[in-house]
């Protein structure tokens, strides 16, 4: 899939982590957790075995027509620091494997345990 915007996913990147940071309460670390869903020639299994590959724990929501729910694979990585270069490395790295698996990345959030 090409011509993704990777400079709009940057600057929502920053929008979102300008929020987010602002808050006190924010940890200093967390689980990041990633947001993709299927383009027209999505392969959920190649891309979630190359997530597991890495390190990333999945969770793969089939599409459900009653509710009208997309299709959706969120993947998180292990603890780590919420930095905005830590997040923006993962997110491009996980981006481009996405894109190639015909994925869609949608956002971001983190998860304390």
């Amino acid at each position: 899939m090409s011509g993704f915007d990777y400079a709009a996913q940057e600057a929502e990147t920053e929008r979102q982590w300008a929020a987010f940071s602002a808050d006190p309460r924010m940890p200093a670390a967390a689980r990041l957790d990633l947001h993709f869903v299927p383009g027209p020639e999505a392969d959920a299994t190649e891309f979630i075995g190359w997530l597991e590959d890495r390190g990333f724990e999945i969770e793969h929501y089939e599409a459900d027509e009653d509710s009208g729910e997309a299709e959706v694979i969120e993947a998180q990585t292990p603890t780590m620091d919420l930095t905005l270069d830590a997040i923006r490395a993962e997110e491009v790295r996980t981006t481009e494997a996405a894109l190639r698996y015909g994925w869609v990345p949608t956002g971001w959030g983190f998860m304390v345990e």
